[in-house]
């Protein structure tokens, strides 16, 4: 039972019965509902686990995304004197806020690139013919009838390359995801729903931050002793930094290379500018590796639309890069996660085969800990007990 006081302090007491139950009838309910939609089996009993895992997984990443901005307002808005009540009121005020922010920014996200995703393709394979016969006059105005062999090759490569981009993309048709998602309504019910859940245990997390924290020192502290927890901290504490420091930076940073990008690319006219601002802006985010696979497949969209343009996209892409690394970069991430070249690119490299484009993003930082608790806890540890220095 929750109770709430109306007015001061000594008022009278407003008690609601069973609201502390909520979270624990929530919880059985999602459990139900995962039961009820898997076979009774090893196999069912597994899956069960695991999709119950991944909506706290899932809640557990969002708040941890969200919690910066937490911090920021409530030292914004609150203040030392501050009641326990006060504070925690604020904190729901800042919640709900930042929660119908992201969820703003994710309808507007939708509903601008989906549609023009959609479009673009569609416009290309209806008029990739145009496009090739534009690329092919512009070539011969390039290449000369002197360079005859020349615009032979050229051109064989446009038309392969043609063909290769058309098939491509006509299988990718955005009109057929209608199609597969009502094919599969519950499967697609199911997944909002968990989806749902997760963002629900994220507000939870968000609010009692506090309490799961010292819960889990308790714990630590039971199990390990006082030494091993207070190294456990420690680490913890550092590799929170990392993580924050790096993806939330590369967050901002690719942001703001987006908003530069639309107003680039936007006054000029620029074929699906939004798209091309968003692939540029947000393939940034893999060291390395990441702006030039942003750039490639972008600059080929447009080579077929214009191949003038395409020249001018690839200055801009250059451009964008340079003010990222000397200006934005250094402003917006504060220190480096530490690491040497050669580890970052084991780190894209080995996250890009186990999780994919997340997994490139991801692997840098997560490089970064593993360096941290191996190298900088165990090896230079050793080293100094030996009173050996390299």
């Amino acid at each position: 039972m929750i109770t709430l006081y109306e007015g001061d302090v000594g008022m009278k007491k407003i008690k609601i019965p069973y609201l502390n139950l909520l979270p624990v009838l929530l919880i059985a309910f999602v459990l139900f509902k995962l039961v009820d939609t898997a076979e009774l089996s090893v196999s069912g009993l597994f899956r069960i686990a695991s999709d119950a895992a991944t909506s706290f997984v899932f809640g557990l990443v969002v708040a941890y995304l969200l919690n910066p901005a937490m911090v920021f307002f409530e030292k914004l808005i609150g203040s030392s004197k501050d009641s326990e009540k006060t504070r925690r009121i604020k904190r729901g005020g800042i919640i709900a806020f930042l929660y119908l922010m992201l969820l703003g920014l994710l309808t507007i996200f939708v509903v601008s690139v989906i549609p023009t995703i959609q479009d673009g393709i569609q416009e290309i394979t209806e008029n990739m013919p145009v496009y090739t016969r534009h690329l092919e006059t512009w070539i011969t105005k390039i290449t000369g009838k002197e360079n005859e062999g020349l615009y032979l090759m050229l051109d064989s490569w446009v038309e392969e390359g043609s063909k290769v981009i058309y098939n491509w993309l006509k299988g990718i048709n955005v009109s057929t995801i209608g199609t597969l998602l009502t094919s599969s309504v519950s499967s697609v019910a199911l997944l909002i729903f968990r989806i749902c859940f997760g963002f629900i245990i994220s507000v939870y997390y968000l609010y009692g931050k506090e309490k799961l924290i010292r819960g889990i020192k308790k714990l630590l502290y039971v199990l390990f002793g006082e030494s091993k927890t207070d190294k456990i901290l420690y680490v913890s504490r550092r590799s929170n930094k990392i993580f924050q420091q790096y993806v939330i930076g590369q967050l901002l940073q690719s942001l703001i290379l987006f908003i530069i990008g639309l107003a680039v690319l936007v006054p000029f006219r620029y074929p699906f500018a939004p798209l091309l601002a968003f692939v540029l802006a947000f393939s940034n985010m893999i060291p390395y590796f990441g702006p030039t696979m942003g750039a490639v497949p972008c600059v080929i969209l447009v080579l077929f639309y214009d191949p003038v343009k395409a020249f001018w996209l690839i200055a801009y892409a250059v451009a964008a890069q340079f003010l990222d690394n000397s200006v934005i970069g250094p402003k917006v991430m504060s220190e480096q996660v530490g690491i040497s070249p050669l580890l970052v690119i084991a780190g894209v490299t080995i996250g890009g085969i186990f999780g994919g484009l997340f997994g490139m993003i991801l692997g840098v930082p997560t490089i970064a800990i593993i360096k941290l608790v191996f190298y900088d806890s165990y090896v230079e540890k050793k080293l100094k007990e030996k009173n050996i220095n390299i």
